[in-house]
């Protein structure tokens, strides 16, 4: 096991290395610096990472209290389901209530890589690669419908 200190060590140098891959990355390809994550410009809808001792995930969390806006967007992201699976290429999860490591339930659409971990540094090109292409594909995505969620 980890010493406080010593995983807070291990989780800032993850996102750091995370940071100058991607950076690498998104240049190349000709993006902007920064991912758009909860810069959507819709509200209660963000891009999100996660990862923990078990998997890596890329998607979309609702975030509202407001059950009736929550469902709105997540009916309206299953309207285009087929779309989005197409772009991901593959079948995404999709829960409607999906309960963080802090108790706080969102809505949740998402691929993951599972056998990763962010304490093992072994694992973490396999969970920088699997993120960065997946956000880069949930970013086409996101900018090609930005306005459905927007005003749909």
């Amino acid at each position: 096991m980890f010493s406080k200190e010593e995983a807070k060590a291990l989780r800032q140098e993850f996102w750091d290395r995370f940071k100058t891959f991607s950076s690498g990355r998104r240049l190349r390809k000709k993006l902007p610096g920064n991912w758009i994550l909860a810069d959507t410009g819709v509200k209660a809808l963000n891009l999100r990472f996660h990862v923990d001792r078990k998997v890596a995930q890329v998607g979309i969390d609702l975030e509202t209290k407001n059950m009736d806006k929550r469902l709105e967007l997540f009916e309206k992201l299953e309207s285009v389901k087929k779309i989005l699976e197409g772009v991901m290429k593959g079948p995404m999860i999709w829960e409607l209530e999906y309960i963080r490591e802090n108790g706080k339930s969102v809505s949740r659409i998402y691929v993951q890589l599972e056998g990763v971990d962010i304490y093992n540094r072994d694992t973490w090109a396999d969970a920088h690669k699997f993120m960065v292409e997946n956000m880069m594909r949930l970013e086409e995505f996101y900018r090609e419908y930005r306005d459905f969620f927007k005003y749909g």
